[in-house]
């Protein structure tokens, strides 16, 4: 499968800042119907956060990685509730490997560049970790919500693409 490059992000992101409420309700009902594992779960992980932007960002970092693949791969079949829990526990154990000894900026820039879909999680960080504006203090999230939604959205990406790869044959 073709990666999903900045340029592909920054086409998804401006469709998403054109559309109206009704549009995003509409997109919404039918990552449910395509992804309902996928959404189920990270939604319901995003319901723990302790900011109500931080949810906000998570449902916007989905909605650019969903669109993105239904824009490169439309028809990718449904994730599977085993699939999803099967593959984050993996990712999980890998990244609790790689960041044991803390975090490094060197191995978190490796790790990324060696995935499959590097602009794409690389978004998905930069959405997480933002600086935000002059009167915005940081990051919507906790360190540990950063953590574990950088290896969510991981999961995702790798499973969305995999299953993309399936269907190209």
């Amino acid at each position: 499968m073709q990666r999903v490059t900045d340029q592909t992000i920054d086409l998804i992101n401006d469709r998403i800042q054109h559309m109206d409420e009704a549009r995003i309700s509409k997109v919404w009902d039918t990552f449910a119907k395509e992804q309902p594992a996928i959404v189920g779960y990270v939604l319901g992980e995003s319901r723990e956060l302790e900011e109500p932007d931080a949810r906000e960002d998570v449902a916007y970092v989905l909605t650019v990685i969903l669109l993105s693949f239904r824009e490169l791969a439309p028809g990718i079949p449904a994730i599977s509730e085993a699939e999803f829990e099967a593959a984050f526990n993996e990712e999980f154990d890998e990244m609790e490997e790689i960041f044991n000894d803390g975090f490094d900026e060197a191995d978190a820039m490796a790790m990324m560049d060696a995935f499959a879909q590097p602009d794409l999680l690389q978004f998905a960080a930069a959405t997480i970790y933002s600086e935000g504006g002059e009167d915005e203090e940081g990051s919507n999230f906790t360190e540990e919500e950063a953590g574990l939604f950088i290896v969510i959205f991981k999961t995702v990406i790798s499973l969305l693409h995999q299953k993309a790869d399936v269907l190209a044959g």
